[in-house]
């Protein structure tokens, strides 16, 4: 069986339901720290919590991103479109997945 993953795009996960493992510990800086147990600990950027938190099982990634988009575009300073987040939230959600603080679901 071979190591290598193939590597997740935003059309391959948009319809999955991301949710979320482990939960917050407390706050280091401006880093998030999240706890599977209490030998696998994270510290998380503002951003990487932000798309975790909202990883609650119920909505797709596509859900996710136009949410996130409309929150964002609230403010002028740090709006951004649908397609300006598609990637960056598809490498969140493979990072996350990647310490196992996320799971896809259909």
């Amino acid at each position: 069986m071979s190591d290598e993953k193939s590597p997740l795009t935003y059309d391959g996960i948009r319809s999955k339901k991301p949710l979320r493992h482990g939960s917050s510990v407390s706050m280091e800086g401006e880093n998030f720290i999240v706890a599977l147990d209490e030998n696998k600990v994270f510290s998380l950027t503002p951003g990487a919590y932000y798309v975790w938190i909202k990883c609650n099982g119920e909505k797709t990634v596509e859900e996710l991103v136009n949410d996130i988009s409309k929150e964002l575009g609230e403010n002028p300073e740090t709006a951004m479109s649908i397609d300006e987040l598609k990637t960056p939230v598809t490498e969140i959600i493979h990072q996350l997945m990647d310490a196992g603080l996320l799971t896809l679901s259909q």
